[in-house]
C-alpha cells in the first residue's frame, strides 16, 4: 500500500472508525436501563459506573499523541478496536450475571483505547478535510451518528423481542471487529520511525503550551459543553423516558431518533459550514441545542419530548466536529491542540455519570438536564474563539 491512500479510500477508512466506535457506545448506552436492572443499581450508582468508559478514555488519551508517533494509526486501530471488542462481549456475560466490579472492568477495558481511536479519527479527519476540494469533515463525523443510529435501532429491535443483552453485545462487537481491522490497514503508514530526544521534548512542550492558549481554552470549553450535551442525552434520556413511562424499547428508539437528527444535520453539514461559516455554524448550534435541552426539561408541562430531542440533536450536531477543526488552523499546533481538546472531551464524559446521576437522585433526572443547558448558553458567548485564527 502506497505511504498515504487515495482520499476517497483514507475518507472511508476514518469514517469507519468514527461508525465502529459508535456502535460500540451506543450499544452499551442503548440498554443502559436494562444494565441499571442487572446490576441492581440505582441512578447515583448508574453514574459512577458509566464513569469508567471515558475513565479508561482518559487513561489512554495521555499516551495517544505519542503512541500514534511511534506505532502509527493503523496498528494501534486494529489492537485498539480489538481489546473493546473483546471488552463488549465480556459485558454480555458479566452485566448479566449481575457482577458489576468485572463489568466495571470491561468497561475500563472498553474505553481506554476509543480515546486514542478519538484523536486518530479527529486527525486524520482533519488531514482528509483539508485535501478535499469542499468541507467534508460534517459528513465523517456523521458515520458516528449512522452507528449511534444503528446501534439504537438493532437495540430496540431486540429488546422489542424480547431478546437477552448478551446477544446484543457479541453481535455489535463481530462487526466492530471487522470494520475498524480493515480501516486499520488502510491509514497511512506515516509513523513509526525513529524519533529523536529533541523530537519528543518538542512535542511535550507543544502539549503544555496549548493548555495556556486563551482561543484553545475557549474552544475546548465549546467542545466540553457539546460532548456534555450529547453524552447527557445518551446516558441519560432513555432512563429518564423510562422513569416517565416509556417502555425499555420506545426508550431505546426514541434515543435512535436523537441519532438520526444528529446524522441527517451532519450529512448536510458540510454545506451549511460552508454558507454560514464555522463561527455562525457553532453559534447556531448553540442556540437550537439549548432550545432543545429546554424543551426537554419542560417535559411535564408542554408535553413535547420528541421534539426537545429533534432540536437538541440537530443543534449539538455541528458543534463538536467544528470546534475540532477550530483546533486545525495552524498545522504545526494541530496534533496538540486535538490531543488537548480530546482530552477534555474525556474529562467532560466522566463528569456526566456522577454529576448527573447524584442531581438526578435528589432533584430528577429531568432537573439535571439543567447543567448541558447552562453549560450551552456559556458557549454562544464564547463561539467567537472558533473564528479562523490568523497565523
Amino acid at each position: 500500500m502506497s505511504k498515504t491512500p487515495r482520499l476517497g479510500v483514507w475518507f472511508a477508512a476514518t469514517a469507519m472508525i468514527f461508525f465502529t466506535r459508535a456502535l460500540l457506545f451506543a450499544t452499551w448506552q442503548s440498554r443502559s436501563p436494562e444494565v441499571m436492572n442487572l446490576l441492581h443499581l440505582d441512578k447515583a450508582q448508574m453514574g459512577l459506573l458509566v464513569m469508567l468508559y471515558p475513565a479508561g478514555g482518559l487513561l489512554g488519551i495521555l499516551f495517544a499523541n505519542s503512541l500514534t508517533n511511534r506505532f502509527g494509526p493503523g496498528r494501534l486501530t486494529v489492537v485498539g478496536f480489538s481489546l473493546a471488542a473483546i471488552s463488549l462481549a465480556g459485558l454480555g456475560i458479566s452485566v448479566p450475571a449481575g457482577n458489576v466490579w468485572i463489568s466495571g472492568l470491561f468497561l475500563i477495558g472498553m474505553g481506554l483505547p476509543m480515546a486514542i481511536a478519538d484523536f486518530t479519527g479527529n486527525y486524520e479527519g482533519t488531514e482528509v478535510d483539508k485535501r478535499a476540494k469542499r468541507s467534508l469533515f460534517p459528513a465523517i463525523h456523521a458515520s458516528f451518528g449512522v452507528g449511534m443510529m444503528l446501534a439504537a435501532a438493532f437495540s430496540g429491535m431486540l429488546l422489542s423481542s424480547h431478546q437477552g443483552l448478551g446477544l446484543n453485545y457479541f453481535a455489535v462487537a463481530a462487526i466492530v471487529a471487522v470494520g475498524s481491522i480493515w480501516a486499520g490497514l488502510v491509514f497511512p503508514k506515516h509513523a513509526g520511525e525513529s524519533v529523536s530526544t529533541e523530537a519528543k521534548r518538542a512535542t511535550a512542550a507543544l502539549g503544555r503550551k496549548v493548555w495556556t492558549e486563551k482561543r484553545t481554552l475557549a474552544i475546548a470549553l465549546i467542545g466540553f459543553s457539546f460532548i456534555m450535551a450529547e453524552i447527557s442525552a445518551g446516558t441519560w434520556v432513555p432512563i429518564a423516558l423510562n422513569a416517565s413511562g416509556f417502555s425499555g424499547a420506545e426508550a431505546a428508539n426514541a434515543f435512535g431518533l436523537f441519532w438520526v437528527i444528529i446524522t441527517l444535520t451532519r450529512g448536510v453539514g458540510g454545506f451549511v459550514v460552508d454558507a454560514i461559516g464555522r463561527f455562525g455554524a457553532i453559534l447556531l448550534s448553540t442556540l437550537v441545542t439549548s432550545a432543545g435541552i429546554a424543551i426537554f426539561i419542560l417535559d411535564s408541562v408542554i408535553h413535547q419530548p420528541y421534539l426537545g430531542l429533534i432540536l437538541w440533536g440537530a443543534g449539538l450536531a455541528l458543534g463538536f466536529p467544528m470546534s475540532v477543526n477550530s483546533m486545525s488552523d495552524n498545522p504545526g499546533m494541530s496534533a496538540a491542540r486535538i490531543n488537548m481538546i480530546i482530552t477534555v472531551v474525556y474529562i467532560s464524559s466522566i463528569s456526566v455519570g456522577p454529576v448527573l446521576g447524584t442531581i438526578g437522585q435528589q432533584f430528577g433526572i429531568y432537573f439535571a438536564f439543567s447543567v448541558p443547558l447552562v453549560l450551552m448558553v456559556v458557549s454562544a458567548f464564547l463561539s467567537r474563539a472558533t473564528k479562523p485564527e490568523k497565523i
